[in-house]
C-alpha cells in the first residue's frame, strides 16, 4: 500500500476537508508496526479505498497503533486520525472512537464521510482480532468491576433499549455484536449479521457514549448450531436453533469476553426475568413476547451472571422508550425468520445441503398415499402441504428418515400423551406437584406432571397434544418460573 499523501496534500483542503492536508503533513503513524499483535482491514483496492490498522495491545491497553492505506487523501487522513486516536489509550477507549469525531476533526466534506467509516471499520476489525487472538484485555487480574456489564447488541430496538437502561442505572456498559454464520444465498442488509446491522449497533452504542466491540463467532456458530440444525432435520427431527445458539454459543461466549474485559455481568434484550434467591429464570411480563423458552437451556450458573432489563416491560413500552430517546432503528420491523436463513426458506436451505431424498408418504398401515422430496420438508403435526388428496384431514405423525417415509394419520393418531426429554438443564429443585410444559417456541404451556430418572425426564400431559416433535426444546414451568428444560427425545 502507499499513502501518497505528499503529492495530494495541496488539493486536499478544499476538495476533501479543512483538516485533511494538515493531518497528512503532520502524521507519523503510517507504515508497518513491528510490535503489532492485532490487525484489521476494511475496503478494497479495486474500489479505490483500502485501510489497514495495526495495534499493539498489552494488558488492556493499546500501546501503539499504525496504519497503511490506499485511496484518496480523505481516506489516508482518516486512517491516520484513527491510528493516532487509538494510540496509548485503554482497549475500551479505542472501542469508543466514533465516526463523528473523525469527520469533525478533519472537517470532512459530506461526500467524503464514508472515508471515516472505512477507517473506523478497519479499527474495529483490529479490535476484534485482538479478542480472537487472545490479547490481554484488562490491566490486571483484580476482581471484576461490579458495575461492569457486557450487553449483546444486535442492531435492533430491544438490545438498544437494554443498553440505554443499564447505562441510566449507573452500570459501566460495553456493547458487543456477535457476527454469526449466515446463508450467503439469501443474505442481505436486513439479516442479523449483515455489515449494515453491525454498523447500526455500533452507531447506537457510540451515540449512547459506550464502547462497542465486534466478535466473529461464525465458525463456532456453524459447528454447534447450523450443522446441528442440518443433522437433526436429516435424522427426521425438528430442532430449535435459537435455544441451541443461546446455550451453546451466545451466552457462554459473551460471559467469557466479559470476564476478559473485567466486567461482572452480561445482558441482552430478551423478554425474560430472573426471580427468587438464588435468581432463577422466569417468564417475562409481556407474555406475547416472553423468551424464557429459548433461554431455558442456558446453564443456571451463567444466567445468574446475566441481566434482562426488558423482563418487566412490554414491547410497546420498549418501542416508546426508544422513540423518546431517538434511538436509531426504533421503528424497524421485527425479524421472525431463522437468523442464518434471512429469507426464511429453511426448506430451500436444507435442500441445498441434503439434496433430493425422495420417498413415499404412507399411512399407519404402510399404504402409499403419495410421494415427497425429503423428510426434512415435514415436521410432526404438520397438516398442510402433504401432497395427498381426499378423505379426512391428515397429519404427519412420524418421520422415518432411514426408510425415507413420511407417515400420516388422522388427528387422533397425531395426538400424544407425553414425551421423554434428554440433555436436561435443571433450574429449580423444588416445584409444585402440578406444572405446565411448553413444547414449541410459540403457544402456551400445557398442564402436565413429570418424573425424572438418572439422565432424562418423562412428562405426562393432562390432555393429549398434537404437534409434538422430537428434537424440539421442552420447558417445564412452575407458574412463571422455569423448572427445567431439555430436548424432546421421543413421544408416547
Amino acid at each position: 500500500m502507499s499513502d501518497r499523501r505528499h503529492e495530494r496534500s495541496v488539493m486536499a483542503g478544499t476538495a476533501y476537508g479543512a483538516g485533511v492536508a494538515e493531518r497528512l503533513r503532520s502524521c507519523n503513524a503510517s507504515g508497518p508496526l513491528e510490535t503489532a499483535n492485532a490487525t484489521g482491514e476494511a475496503g478494497r483496492a479495486s474500489c479505490r479505498g483500502l485501510v489497514r490498522i495495526a495495534l499493539s495491545v498489552k494488558r488492556g491497553r493499546v500501546e501503539d497503533a499504525a496504519y497503511q492505506a490506499y485511496g484518496c487523501p480523505a481516506t489516508l487522513a482518516c486512517a491516520s486520525e484513527v491510528a493516532l486516536r487509538a494510540r496509548d489509550v485503554s482497549f475500551l477507549d479505542a472501542a469508543v472512537i466514533t465516526e463523528r469525531e473523525i469527520c469533525h476533526a478533519l472537517g470532512l466534506v459530506p461526500s467524503k464521510e464514508t472515508s471515516a467509516a472505512l477507517a473506523l471499520e478497519a479499527l474495529h476489525a483490529a479490535l476484534a482480532n485482538a479478542i480472537a487472538s487472545g490479547c490481554e484485555l484488562r490491566a490486571s487480574e483484580r476482581e471484576a468491576d461490579a458495575s461492569g456489564v457486557l450487553v449483546g447488541m444486535s442492531g435492533g430496538v430491544d438490545s438498544a433499549v437494554a443498553a440505554m437502561m443499564l447505562r441510566e442505572q449507573g452500570y459501566r456498559v460495553v456493547g458487543v455484536t456477535l457476527t454469526l454464520w449466515s446463508d450467503s444465498a439469501s443474505c442481505d442488509e436486513r439479516s442479523c449479521c449483515s455489515p449494515e446491522t453491525v454498523r447500526r449497533a455500533r452507531r447506537v452504542a457510540h451515540n449512547l457514549g459506550i464502547p462497542h466491540l465486534t466478535v466473529d463467532a461464525s465458525d463456532v456458530f456453524y459447528t454447534r448450531v447450523v450443522q446441528y440444525f442440518v443433522d437433526e432435520y436429516a435424522g427426521g427431527r425438528t430442532p430449535n436453533p435459537c435455544a441451541k445458539c443461546n446455550s451453546r454459543v451466545r451466552f457462554g461466549l459473551m460471559l467469557d469476553i466479559a470476564h476478559r474485559l473485567g466486567l461482572s455481568y452480561i445482558a441482552t434484550g430478551h423478554y425474560a426475568r430472573l426471580s427468587g434467591d438464588p435468581p432463577g429464570l422466569s417468564r417475562g411480563v409481556d407474555r406475547t413476547k416472553d423468551q424464557s423458552y429459548v433461554l431455558a437451556e442456558v446453564a443456571p450458573e451463567i444466567l445468574r451472571q446475566a441481566i434482562f432489563p426488558l423482563g418487566a416491560l412490554t414491547k410497546v413500552e420498549v418501542r416508546e422508550l426508544a422513540a423518546r430517546a431517538g434511538l436509531e432503528g426504533h421503528s424497524l420491523p421485527e425479524s421472525q425468520e431463522i437468523c442464518f436463513v434471512p429469507d426464511d426458506d429453511y426448506r430451500r436451505f436444507l435442500r441445498g445441503r441434503l439434496g433430493d431424498r425422495s420417498g413415499a408418504v404412507v399411512d399407519g398401515e404402510g399404504r402409499v398415499l403419495g410421494g415427497h422430496l425429503g423428510t426434512y420438508n415435514y415436521t410432526i403435526g404438520q397438516r398442510k402441504g402433504l401432497g395427498i388428496a381426499g378423505g379426512e384431514p391428515k397429519y404427519v405423525i412420524a418421520l422415518a428418515a432411514e426408510s425415507r417415509e413420511v407417515v400420516v394419520g388422522e388427528a387422533s393418531a397425531a395426538a400424544v400423551t407425553g414425551v421423554r426429554m434428554g440433555d436436561i438443564t435443571n433450574h429449580r429443585s423444588e416445584t409444585s406437584a402440578r406444572v405446565t410444559v411448553q413444547v414449541r417456541s410459540s403457544g402456551e404451556g400445557v398442564p402436565a406432571r413429570t418424573a425424572a430418572d438418572s439422565d432424562s425426564v418423562k412428562v405426562v400431559f393432562d390432555e393429549p397434544v398434537i404437534g409434538v416433535a422430537p428434537g424440539q426444546t421442552g420447558v417445564v414451568y412452575d407458574g412463571e418460573r422455569v423448572v427445567l428444560a431439555g430436548t424432546i427425545v421421543s413421544s408416547e
